[in-house]
């Protein structure tokens, strides 16, 4: 809240001063769900307007908890590729890669060799097909 108002956070009451204050344009109180208990503040019309709250909902605890680690994953994974973008593929991309090229090289050899260059090229395409069927692609 403090960021997206542009408020300084005091430790003490004594001390706030209008310096430190935040602004908004719209503070109001919004009702959700079928219980009329649950209540949450809604900011509105702040100076940074690139702060959000994400409202997390769930049929229970462990489906709301869980839903929060996927969010904070998801948020650390974004801010990561902000701070530093190289990435490295993952998912058997890089055996992927490799295959391509062992599977040329098996092509450009000749004799007997080329079969055991052969069989490692498709040994190494094996990767990525383990890796989608665990993740539960069939």
């Amino acid at each position: 809240l403090a960021i997206a108002t542009g408020a300084r956070i005091v430790p003490r009451f004594e001390e706030l001063t209008p310096e430190k204050l935040g602004t908004a344009g719209v503070v109001r109180e919004v009702t959700y769900g079928t219980s009329q208990s649950s209540k949450m503040l809604v900011v509105e019309d702040c100076q940074n307007t690139k702060a959000v709250t994400v409202l997390v909902r769930g049929g229970n605890k462990m489906l709301v908890e869980e839903a929060k680690r996927s969010l904070h994953d998801a948020m650390c994974v974004t801010r990561n590729l902000i701070k530093d973008n190289r990435i490295v593929y993952g998912g058997g991309a890089a055996e992927t890669s490799c295959s391509i090229k062992i599977a040329e090289l098996a092509n450009n050899t000749k004799g007997i060799e080329q079969y055991a260059i052969r069989a490692f090229a498709d040994a190494l395409d094996d990767i990525p097909m383990a890796l989608a069927e665990n993740s539960g692609m069939q």
